[in-house]
């Protein structure tokens, strides 16, 4: 009987400390990698997760991977994407945060606007360390170290470039002519 006991005992502790070892090593199951942080929230700035959860985004919050981005009337925000690279996102605007790969070089990061307008801010010299890209439904403005603001407006892109240079690549569908 004490035999049994004593094995019941160290069955338990080596359970126990296998599941303290897992515990140690676990890779959090929520970590969702983050894009970015909010350096100002004026208005109605609300942050979509993938599965549709909402939030308000005020100063100092993170933005994941994949959330969009959506101000309202008399609202604006700016993001720090990276250290080298910000956004700015103006009213009734929809961004998504797409890719943010800064295990990459050059760090590769794609903004995708879905309405509204937002201007896109790189340092100076940056165009060896970041492939910035926004994406609009008529195309992609891939930025070569510099500011430049994009717009869609009934579907379409506008780019203006405010100081450096801007590559504009048509979607397939306008550079065959099929919109």
């Amino acid at each position: 009987m004490k035999k049994i006991a004593n094995l019941q005992s160290a069955v338990s502790k080596a359970v126990i400390l296998v599941m303290s070892v897992a515990l140690v090593f676990a890779i959090p199951v929520n970590a969702d990698p983050e894009s970015g942080d909010v350096t100002v929230a004026v208005g109605d700035v609300q942050a979509v997760t993938a599965n549709g959860v909402s939030r308000p985004l005020k100063k100092g919050d993170k933005v994941v991977v994949g959330s969009t981005v959506k101000t309202g009337a008399d609202s604006r925000a700016v993001i720090v994407i990276t250290p080298r690279s910000a956004i700015r996102i103006s009213e009734n605007s929809e961004v998504i945060i797409e890719t943010v790969n800064e295990d990459v070089q050059p760090v590769d990061v794609t903004i995708s606007l879905k309405d509204g307008s937002l201007g896109a801010l790189l340092k100076p010299n940056a165009a060896d360390e970041i492939d910035f890209k926004v994406r609009t439904p008529s195309g992609v403005a891939a930025a070569r170290g510099t500011f430049y603001a994009v717009v869609v407006k009934d579907g379409k892109g506008y780019v203006q470039v405010k100081e450096g240079q801007v590559e504009i690549i048509p979607n397939d569908e306008e550079a065959d002519g099929d919109q």
